[in-house]
């Protein structure tokens, strides 16, 4: 997040207490940004749930997902998806930056490797 004056908000604990996983335990979320999966819809054409990726991600996997906030449901902060076997899309947009949207795309195919 940042400032009123555009300046990046520095998160930094001086205690365990203050760390960002206590602050999240304690739903103070005033300095960060809490991204969410959204929740995909149920679509009688298709016959199963689906979100929509406005035409950037062509194939269906476990893999596509979209992030947004609980203050704004409808902007996607990220979103990845795939466009061929092997080959995949990613969008993102502030506050997430690109180090950040690596690491969560990247860290989706850890968890979900044999899935596909």
């Amino acid at each position: 997040k940042v400032d009123s004056e555009g300046r990046p908000i520095i998160f930094q604990p001086n205690s365990t207490r203050d760390c960002m996983m206590s602050k999240f335990k304690k739903r103070e979320f005033k300095d960060i940004t809490v991204g969410y999966n959204k929740p995909p819809r149920w679509n009688d054409q298709v016959g199963a749930f689906v979100l929509n990726f406005n035409g950037r991600v062509t194939m269906a996997s476990v893999k596509n997902f979209q992030l947004i906030t609980h203050e704004d449901q409808e902007a996607i902060l990220l979103q990845f998806g795939r466009v061929a076997k092997d080959e995949f899309t990613m969008d993102f947009q502030y506050p997430v930056t690109p180090f950040q949207a690596f690491a969560i795309t990247l860290s989706s195919f850890d968890s979900k490797i044999a899935c596909d």
